[in-house]
């Protein structure tokens, strides 16, 4: 049998905020460069857990605040990359300042309102205490990395420099390899038996379609067999008589040629074959462009130097594009990523075509780390800091800056108690990561703050995560009455 409880009001608070006490004390007690870790056991093996997002998901159980909890850090995690801890610290110390202020008296639909109409304000305090990231140290730094993985990220950095992308890729081996590209590469898979991997002097061919019969442009193939030249066909398949014509070319050794496929499907194959077309300068056979296979001519195949293929990894060196071409597309990729800002997804993809397209593309390999297994997860959250600080600036590190922000929003002293509450609530998440982190240094409150000179925190992410734990420790205030079902044991 269960019983069943209705409970309301502060009562119903006090139990939220209760059963949240535990998953946020174990957040908090990570937070800081020593390494710290929860610990669950999974069957007779014991794991650590050494992010918020990770903690909660195995100590979380199926309250609703704790429910609420572990998916704001989920989504957060899979959309900003970084800073579920401290999320989640400041969701608890807002949740404790506003339970204050809602027993007091302030309702808390209007307590809402009044942090909502804060929020210009805090974004001139960012702004205020924000600097532009000249470098990546102090945002490495805080991340606390082995000295290996901080020398590799660094490398890694410097070879993409500010417009081009770093991907992080597993390998069996021990240790870390870096893989640098220049010019235009992609994740593309054959189209033709054998294994054409090298050409140079390539000519390139971009349709948005599966090519069945290349019409017209036959005798522009033949003619290409005749003068030996090399020719790349990048489309969305090929079959029937054009796939025909090429096998028999290609086997009888008198046509050089190779045919790839995005491995992206849908309207994401469509775009990279658009970006392949701008970066060698190639006319699209496309039903938005008008350019069809009967108007084509060879003045409209695109080139660049060499065309290599490795697996599905394929690079064109010296793509023969139309640098202005090429600038307005990276600008349209560069909207598109703005974006899909909170879409990780969605965002990383364009990320790449961005990085590709732009000719600055590195690939980090991470392999197994004896005392650090979760070394890639870590290099990942702070890859993800750097490209926020890129795009954003940088604070200061240890919690400084955001105690800043706080003594900024205590300078203003409203005459409205609710006012009073919201300015009370945002300023004591914004302390609360410092506190934290004093904490778990072994300083006392009032032993002034951690040295950060060296220490950066992203802006732009500070912000972002600040945001997601008023959102979510106001959520759960605005909770009124809970129906719960315990289970009813006789005796």
């Amino acid at each position: 049998m269960t019983a069943v409880r209705i409970i309301s009001g502060n009562s119903l608070q006090a139990e939220l905020t209760d059963d949240l006490a535990p998953v946020l004390r174990a957040i908090a007690a990570k937070l800081g460069p020593d390494g710290r870790a929860a610990l669950y056991t999974l069957g007779a093996r014991v794991r650590r857990a050494t992010t918020g997002t990770e903690i909660a998901r195995h100590f979380c159980a199926d309250g609703t605040s704790e429910v609420l909890l572990r998916e704001a850090l989920v989504s957060a995690d899979r959309d900003l990359g970084d800073g579920t801890a401290r999320m989640a610290v400041m969701t608890g110390a807002a949740l404790a300042t506003g339970r204050r202020s809602v027993a007091a008296g302030v309702h808390p639909s209007r307590l809402i309102r009044s942090v909502d109409a804060l929020r210009p304000e805090i974004t001139r305090h960012f702004e205020a205490v924000t600097e532009d990231v000249d470098d990546n140290e102090g945002i490495l730094a805080a991340a606390a990395l082995p000295p290996d993985a901080t020398d590799a990220l660094h490398r890694a950095l410097e070879l993409a420099g500010s417009e081009g992308h770093v991907e992080l890729s597993d390998q069996p081996e021990p240790g870390l390899r870096l893989d640098h590209v220049e010019g235009f590469s992609a994740d593309m898979e054959p189209l033709l038996s054998g294994v054409l991997t090298h050409m140079d002097a390539v000519h390139v061919l971009v349709v948005n379609d599966i090519l069945t019969d290349f019409k017209r442009l036959a005798p522009v193939i033949e003619g290409f067999a005749q003068s030996g030249k090399s020719l790349l066909i990048a489309a969305r398949g090929l079959e029937g008589a054009a796939k025909q014509l090429l096998e028999r070319n290609r086997q009888a050794g008198v046509l050089r040629v190779a045919a790839i496929t995005p491995r992206d499907k849908g309207p994401r194959a469509a775009e990279i074959l658009r970006d392949l077309a701008v970066a060698t300068g190639a006319a699209l056979v496309d039903d938005e462009t008008g350019q069809t296979l009967d108007t084509l001519t060879p003045e409209h195949l695109g080139a660049a130097e060499a065309f290599r293929r490795s697996g599905d990894h394929v690079t064109f060196s010296a793509p023969a594009g139309d640098a202005a071409a090429i600038a307005l597309r990276l600008q349209d990729i560069a909207h598109e990523i703005e974006r899909n800002r909170y879409l990780a997804l969605d965002r990383e993809h364009a990320q790449r075509r961005y990085a590709r397209l732009s000719g600055r593309w590195v690939e980090l390999f991470i392999g197994p780390h004896r005392t650090e297994p979760d070394l890639r997860a870590r290099m990942a959250r702070a890859l993800a800091s750097v490209r926020s600080a890129r795009t954003g600036g940088t604070l200061t590190g240890g919690g400084v800056g955001l105690t800043e922000i706080a003594a900024r929003l205590d300078a203003e002293r409203p005459s409205d108690p609710t006012d009073r509450a919201a300015r009370a609530l945002v300023g004591e998440a914004l302390r609360a990561t410092g506190r934290a982190l004093r904490r778990n240094a072994g300083l006392e409150p009032l032993d002034g703050v951690l040295p950060a000179d060296s220490v950066r925190d992203p802006a732009r992410l500070s912000r972002d995560v600040l945001d997601l734990a008023l959102s979510l420790a106001l959520r759960i205030l605005t909770l009124e009455t809970a129906v719960l079902r315990t289970p009813h044991h006789s005796h």
